[in-house]
């Protein structure tokens, strides 16, 4: 009981954190996971109560969104989704904390990728690749929000936008997850739960997002997400 209430504040904060500075929150939540739930559970739980933190706080600045680059993100969505869907069933899940911990270190300390002229179908390579791979590391978000960057798009319009992109990857993982044959049902109070407090840190954090310093939360974030995965490197070795 006590695992499942901390697990339910710790998404509150994550998602406020995210609705806050616009990513993180869900590289976080899923770094703290291992240990609280099985190992094979975690991504797809992770996907249900993403679902609702990203589609929350996309409806709650709803004005700001870029469909454009939305509808690209898609269709390219469902094709990597599928693709990986074949793949997941030959991986050992016992050690999807080292794929998650390895993509978290890569994304923070990792160099940056740049292109000097826009791609053709960026878009939907982008909802390809970030969805595939987000069937086996659960939280690829800085992904899409790289390339939205590198569109110009002001601060509410990169969240809003990037928290939509999110909500489509997640709610086809989720349909992929249960064709696959996870079992949904069996987590569904700490789903619903954390589902809950997602919703409200995210509507806290969007009425809060210009009130905290922002470059002080992206160093924050960097170490703690460093901390998190050498923790899910030795959780899973050890």
């Amino acid at each position: 009981m006590i695992n499942e209430i901390l697990l339910i504040l710790i998404a509150f904060a994550t998602s406020t954190l995210t609705a806050i500075t616009g990513m993180g929150g869900g590289m976080m939540l899923i770094a703290i996971m291992p240990g609280f739930i099985p190992a094979a559970a975690i991504v797809p739980v992770h996907a249900s109560v993403q679902l609702f933190s990203n589609s929350s706080r996309a409806l709650f600045g709803l004005r700001f969104l870029r469909w454009e680059f939305v509808f690209a993100f898609i269709s390219g969505s469902i094709i990597g989704g599928l693709a990986a869907a074949g793949i997941s069933r030959n991986i050992n899940l016992e050690y999807t904390p080292l794929i998650i911990a390895a993509y978290i270190l890569l994304t923070v300390w990792g160099p940056k990728l740049e292109f000097r002229k826009p791609l053709k179908g960026e878009f939907v390579l982008i909802g390809a690749v970030q969805t595939g791979l987000s069937m086996m590391v659960g939280a690829t978000g800085p992904m899409g929000q790289a390339a939205l960057l590198r569109k110009g798009l002001q601060r509410d319009a990169l969240v809003v936008t990037a928290a939509m992109m999110m909500t489509f990857t997640h709610l086809i993982k989720i349909v992929l997850f249960a064709l696959l044959g996870f079992a949904f049902i069996s987590y569904w109070q700490i789903i619903i739960g954390m589902s809950a407090a997602v919703i409200l840190g995210a509507l806290l954090g969007t009425h809060i997002r210009y009130k905290i310093p922002e470059a002080l939360f992206h160093r924050i974030l960097k170490w703690a997400l460093t901390v998190l995965a050498l923790r899910m490197i030795y959780i899973t070795l050890s």
